[in-house]
């Protein structure tokens, strides 16, 4: 039986516990964030490499391994750009030695994670939770182990989900049209860095619409389709022509469907692969969000619309519905908050210390992820997978003699490739080219393969100097990053500007 006014213990509402746990929260959070963003040079996806840091590096300082995306034109330049505005700055500074601007563009990124677990709390807020409520719900967010091992990787939907949870709290607060604006803003702004957001977006819209909020969802839609401008006019100075990045890719993904020449997944990829990354902690967040529903349905529906959308596509991986998170957690603390309303309000307490306790669990435990939990088939861990060939070329990049550099250990894609490395010299992998003496005089290799001078170590990887004569310029050597890539830079589709 729900009672209108359950009358909750003076214990359970009291503010300064609840605040010293949100401070400790974000404390805890933060510091396994940067610690990560220090520690831990690995790769999850190429895509962190290839569609950020690496262009971004380009960019800066006009050299770079470059991935098919970049010849096409299928990405927008917002990201890599303002990466590369990081790295020049550094540059001015005397600072573009990537054992200084790998770990600060690392720790910006876990830093706007840090900024999305506060915004968690706003939305919790806007959508009428008390404080311990919205409190549960942020540290679900902030513990979890999911979101601490994303946190420092430059990927686009790292940086969207700040955006998109801040647009949407100041979408649901106290409304004023300066809160408007800036919350269209903020949705417009992650569209452009990730156009899936799209789907918050023309939600947000749709949502204000449903509220008879007639005339402030005039002003979002405004405001929105000045983004989508400020979007067709980065794509008509980087590609040449208008909204180009973002046809191609819906073209690519949604008409074309070749997306799934990376591999297709079921329905189910994303409910298994959350409950073995997050076990109970993933089921009681989902399970408060669905009671959520009824007091936050703006929020739990935009993250239900989100999800199920990606659920469609063929081609699917974990990172995809990073800034779905935010939003569930949001949605579970309202959850919480429905139960805390009923007459037996027990049941809000019970699974409020439920939530804290798995919460606290993800995070005790959150460096035992491993990429068969996280979308992978591989049980090793998923912590620094490629950082010591990474360390290892970062160290070469400080050779003054280095003419050249070959890599058996790995491929060259799953590296930080030149943004680690940051010398314009040729960089290959296996098969090394049978010109040792001549085009290359560094290898990476692993330890007790091959004979050379030993450099440095790291892991069982080694950097080894060859005894060789000097070096001659690869005139053959291009920064095509695959097969796919150099295919294409060759045909009429290519879009490449050297």
């Amino acid at each position: 039986m729900r009672g209108s006014a359950a009358v909750l213990p003076s214990w359970w509402t009291r503010p300064l516990p609840w605040r010293v746990l949100l401070a400790v929260g974000l404390v805890t959070g933060a510091a396994a964030r940067l610690w990560l963003a220090f520690t831990d040079h690995g790769q999850y996806w190429p895509d962190e490499v290839f569609q950020s840091i690496e262009p971004a590096h380009r960019m800066a300082f006009g050299y770079s391994m470059v991935a098919w995306e970049f010849v096409v034109g299928a990405r927008n330049v917002l990201l890599p750009g303002a990466i590369a505005l990081v790295l020049e700055t550094l540059a001015a500074l005397k600072l573009d030695d990537p054992f200084i601007y790998v770990p600060v563009v690392r720790v910006l990124f876990a830093l706007s994670s840090v900024g999305t677990v506060w915004g968690v709390y706003r939305l919790s807020r806007a959508t009428g939770c008390s404080l311990p409520s919205a409190v549960v719900g942020t540290l679900a967010f902030c513990w979890m182990s999911l979101a601490i091992y994303f946190s420092p990787r430059a990927m686009s939907e790292i940086a969207s989900a700040l955006p998109v949870t801040w647009g949407l709290a100041l979408l649901l607060e106290t409304p004023s049209r300066k809160k408007l604006v800036l919350a269209a803003s903020l949705l417009g702004l992650a569209v452009i860095l990730r156009i899936h957001c799209g789907l918050f977006a023309a939600g947000a819209v749709l949502v204000l619409l449903a509220q008879r909020r007639r005339g402030d969802a005039l002003i979002v839609f405004g405001v929105l389709c000045g983004w989508a401008v400020v979007y067709g006019l980065l794509d008509l100075f980087a590609w040449g022509s208008f909204l180009h990045s973002g046809i191609y890719y819906l073209r690519f993904n949604l008409i074309e469907g070749r997306a799934a020449e990376w591999g297709t997944a079921p329905p189910a990829f994303y409910t298994k692969y959350l409950v073995k990354s997050l076990g109970l902690h993933w089921v009681l967040i989902a399970g408060l969000a669905v009671l959520g529903l009824r007091r936050a349905p703006a929020v739990v529906g935009l993250a239900l619309a989100f999800l199920l959308g990606h659920i469609a596509l063929p081609h699917k991986e974990l990172r995809f519905i990073v800034p779905f998170l935010p939003l569930v957690c949001a949605g579970a603390a309202a959850g919480v908050e429905q139960l805390l309303s009923w007459r037996r309000w027990q049941l809000g307490v019970v699974s409020a210390v439920a939530l804290l306790l798995t919460s606290a669990w993800s995070f005790a435990t959150f460096h035992t992820l491993t990429f068969q939990q996280i979308g992978g088939w591989d049980p090793v861990s998923a912590y620094d997978s490629g950082g010591p060939v990474t360390r290892l070329m970062m160290v070469a990049g400080r050779r003054p003699d280095l003419c050249g550099l070959g890599l058996t250990l790995g491929s060259r894609g799953a590296t930080f490739a030149y943004f680690a490395l940051h010398r314009d010299v040729p960089f290959y992998e296996t098969p090394l080219p049978d010109e040792a003496t001549r085009f290359y005089n560094y290898v990476i290799v692993e330890e007790g393969t091959r004979t050379g001078e030993l450099i440095a170590t790291d892991h069982g990887a080694v950097l080894l100097r060859l005894n060789t004569g000097p070096c001659e310029r690869d005139a053959s050597f291009t920064p095509w990053l695959d097969e796919r890539t150099r295919t294409l830079a060759a045909s009429p589709e290519s879009r490449f500007k050297p």
